[in-house]
């Protein structure tokens, strides 16, 4: 038996704590009964790929980003899609390839199911899991036991992304948080607000989709109030639901703010030691994005 929510939690640690990607990845091996798992980051401006994987023979990445037959089919794809790779390309096709032959066989990829986990203007992320050849196909068992585990695969590496490209990942702290241009808050099960970056307090000040009620963060539209509590107090309890996503709607003409809720692990280095808690942010459809280096990649590795 798989602890589902334990595992969800570990997803969303790695977000923030690097070194635990490893870890990740082999339980998602075993939650998949895969052998070797591998995470990809893809430039999508000058294409250029790296992975972290697991269960892999080191010497099987070298022919890994030069040979993929996938990559650019995946291009194509959006954020949450489920990828069996027989709805890619022919088999005969794949069997035939470099990729297959010198990557996919030594190192135990040679079946292969996966979730594309962003697909963004400067990056895409791609998690896969592969078998054997001897060990066969994967099941509709697996496709939907990684159907029920991809959400959280791709809001954990939404919050990865926009950590590590303002460094937050690394400092961890309440300086970095600022430099980020959407609204960043921290806030305990009930909403009490714990942090809030300076994006975030101007959306409070305004009470432009989110304000403060109590020092609790709440939504403006009564309609989106009930939604918006409910994601924050499944991601601190770190729950099969935990967190998610939602637009908070704004008086017209304004556009709607985007929220992404997911858990967050709070150590010494973040507000509060020991107390379950979610990381909320916010995003203006019509404000300016910092640009992303070339080196973005999501902390989940």
């Amino acid at each position: 038996m798989h602890d589902f929510d334990g595992m969800v939690g570990q997803i969303y640690d790695a977000a923030v704590e690097p070194g635990r990607g490893p870890r990740v990845l082999e339980t998602l091996s075993d939650f998949l009964e895969g052998a070797a798992t591998k995470l990809t980051f893809q430039n999508a401006r000058t294409l250029r790929s790296e992975a972290r994987s697991v269960r892999m023979p080191p010497e099987a990445d070298h022919y890994y980003y030069k040979t993929n037959v996938f990559l650019p089919r995946i291009a194509r794809l959006s954020a949450g899609t489920l990828i069996p790779i027989w709805d890619l390309l022919p088999r005969e096709v794949y069997r035939r390839s470099e990729f297959y032959n010198d990557f996919c066989r030594p190192g135990d990829m040679c079946h292969s199911i996966g979730v594309v986990l962003a697909n963004e203007p400067d990056m895409r992320v791609v998690f896969t899991c592969g078998r054997a050849e001897a060990t066969g196909e994967f099941e509709p068992e697996h496709l939907d036991r990684l159907r029920r585990i991809g959400p959280h695969l791709v809001r954990a590496a939404s919050v990865g992304l926009r950590l590590s490209r303002s460094e937050i990942a690394r400092s961890a702290n309440v300086e970095a948080l600022d430099r980020v241009a959407q609204g960043v808050l921290i806030v305990a099960a009930n909403g009490e607000i714990l942090f809030a970056n300076r994006a975030a307090e101007a959306l409070l000040t305004e009470a432009d989709g989110i304000r403060i009620d109590k020092s609790a963060l709440r939504a403006t539209k009564p309609a989106d109030a009930a939604q918006i509590q409910r994601l924050i107090a499944t991601a601190a309890e770190r729950s099969e639901t935990a967190g998610g996503v939602m637009a908070l709607a704004r008086p017209l003409p304004r556009r709607p703010l985007s929220v992404l809720v997911a858990p967050l692990k709070i150590e010494s280095t973040w507000f509060v030691t020991g107390r379950p808690a979610a990381i909320v942010f916010v995003a203006d459809p019509v404000a300016r994005r910092g640009p992303c280096r070339a080196s973005c990649a999501i902390s989940i590795s």
